[in-house]
């Protein structure tokens, strides 16, 4: 995604507008933005003031900052991520499923092989 030609206070400040009255459209056309783009922001800037925008970029700095001094600390690499559930799910693959149970699957039901 490119990075937008607007500030963050900037975003918020065009989000208040449409909060104060303004018509969406208009906002839209005077920032060169589409709707579509306007309700990303309004999602993420909602509620927040340009200030309170300054305040949360702040504290996720200094939560990035503590997170690194942690990291050092205990050893562990910074860029180390937890795997995701779709890592952790268990897979559906139908050969590999074949060769660890010995199962033949078919359209619609699974015969054992072997005499297990």
């Amino acid at each position: 995604m490119a990075a937008s030609r607007l500030t963050d206070e900037e975003i918020a400040s065009l989000v208040g507008e449409v909060a104060a009255g303004a018509s969406i459209e208009a906002v839209c056309a005077g920032a060169h933005v589409s709707v579509r783009t306007f309700y990303r922001w309004k999602r993420k800037f909602d509620g927040l003031t340009p200030s309170g925008v300054r305040q949360l970029k702040a504290l996720r700095r200094e939560n990035s900052e503590l997170k690194r001094l942690l990291a050092e600390r205990s050893g562990r690499r910074l860029d180390a991520t937890p795997p995701t559930a779709h890592a952790m799910r268990p897979t559906r693959d139908p050969i590999r499923l074949r060769e660890s149970r010995d199962v033949s699957l078919g359209r619609f039901a699974a015969v054992r092989l072997s005499g297990s």
